[in-house]
């Protein structure tokens, strides 16, 4: 005779399915077990319960079902924020799913007695297959610094240590350094009524100017030559479109010019009490530092350019969709960096709105290049177990403090607060794996 044993039914606790509506976007169905949301609806009441404040009952003794109706809002609000964030992660393990950007949470279906029901859509991270990443064909120029760029570079130092002297008994020259106040006029009008935007280009005081062709506006130093401080010129100028806001481009402005003093630039000689004066023991000791700091800084250049042909080529052979909010996320990100950037060069918002097409462009492109950029390089790391070590982390962090002139443990701390820890993290698992692709790459030497 058969015996048959009957064994409870152990329902799930949480069920979930995924449909792809995009490239990269699916919809997660989650539903959560009726008695798994009738626990959570409990702790939740008896929460409420002991705070609530009910006529005729002191604080935690009012009957259940009472605060469950007064405060039937409350309680499914508080259901809501402990149900679905946590089934939400767990429904990312169970379908293993790997999600970037924040989901979007819709259809939220749940009365007291029934499961709970919600749906997340969200952005995916791009699968692809990488394919061979090691024997990158690369270009390598050689690194060569001749006493050309030494005394290149000398003459830099010399022209940063020059003194400037006061001319005395002639007249400003071409070469000379011209200080000036000067106010700008238009039909009879000051440039500072007619555009308050265009800052010094309608007035300035105490202008440092070196008398050179089209320095400043083209024509404007040649009328001065020959003036002595204390003269007064009046200069006629056409105003650039390229330079002048709108109400000023293409029109002539007067210029009254004050000259208060001619400077003449006079550089130091190079011997060793000029090296000395700029860090180095001796002149012959100089010449080799700036050597090697050239040679630096050219191999660092280099390494860059192998960098980039690397990634030129990845991205060149491998394609995928990408996810469509980080997409915008990114180019919103660009936009305001290249806005930021021109505003601070002077571009007016008027230019901003003319070339606003060509710099969402510019935006969108960069954007793609740089999200399949860290997803192709994240595989590669990912499947190398290319990881940090604490002490490259320390020691990114003291190049970081350098640079922005603190100690490492307050940039730490800071970075700490705001949470950006792993972005510098990142940032090392970057730079590990690019110099793991171009240690392997197939490298030709060419003449610099």
């Amino acid at each position: 005779m058969t015996l048959w044993m009957a064994f409870p039914t152990v329902r799930p606790l949480m069920a979930s399915t995924v449909e792809a509506v995009g490239p990269c976007r699916k919809k997660l169905r989650v539903e959560v077990a009726t008695e798994q949301v009738a626990g959570t609806r409990q702790e939740v009441l008896k929460e409420i319960r002991k705070a609530a404040r009910i006529p005729g009952f002191r604080p935690g003794f009012a009957p259940e079902a009472m605060v469950a109706s007064r405060y039937a809002r409350e309680i499914e609000d508080e259901l809501r924020r402990r149900v679905i964030p946590e089934h939400y992660r767990m429904a990312l393990r169970e379908q293993q799913l790997k999600v970037v950007g924040y989901p979007q949470i819709e259809e939220v279906q749940y009365q007291p007695g029934q499961p709970f029901r919600f749906v997340a859509e969200v952005d995916t991270a791009p699968e692809f297959a990488l394919g061979e990443y090691k024997g990158i064909p690369v270009k390598k120029r050689g690194v060569v610094v001749n006493e050309e760029d030494v005394v290149r570079m000398l003459e830099t130092l010399r022209d940063q240590q020059a003194d400037f002297v006061t001319v005395e008994g002639r007249p400003l020259a071409m070469g000379d350094f011209a200080v000036i106040h000067y106010r700008g006029e238009v039909e009879g009008r000051p440039i500072t009524e007619l555009a308050p935007a265009a800052g010094t280009l309608g007035e300035n005081k105490d202008f440092w100017i070196r008398c050179e062709p089209d320095a400043f506006l083209k024509g404007f130093c040649e009328q001065l030559i020959g003036a002595r401080p204390g003269e007064q010129r009046h200069v006629r100028v056409d105003l650039p479109a390229e330079l002048a806001p709108p109400a000023l481009a293409g029109k002539t402005a007067t210029y009254v010019v004050d000259l208060q003093a001619i400077k003449e630039k006079k550089l130091p000689e190079l011997n060793d009490e000029f090296a000395r004066k700029v860090g180095a023991e001796s002149l012959a000791q100089l010449q080799e530092d700036l050597r090697k700091g050239m040679m630096a800084e050219r191999e660092a250049e280099v390494a860059g350019e192998l960098r980039q042909q690397v990634m030129t080529h990845l991205l060149g052979r491998i394609s995928f969709d990408l996810p469509e909010s980080l997409v915008a996320q990114e180019t919103r990100s660009i936009v305001y960096d290249v806005v930021r950037e021109n505003t601070m060069r002077g571009a007016s918002k008027e230019q901003l709105e003319e070339k606003k097409d060509e710099i969402y462009g510019f935006a969108q492109k960069s954007a793609r290049d740089r999200l399949r950029s860290s997803f192709i390089l994240d595989a590669i790391a990912e499947k190398e177990n290319i990881t940090v070590t604490a002490e490259e982390m320390e020691r990114r962090i003291a190049v970081m403090a350098q640079r922005y002139r603190t100690t490492p443990a307050k940039l730490k701390a800071q970075l700490a607060e705001k949470d950006a820890l792993g972005e510098v993290e990142e940032q090392v698992r970057v730079s590990k794996t690019l110099d793991f692709l171009v240690a392997n790459a197939t490298v030709e030497t060419v003449k610099a």
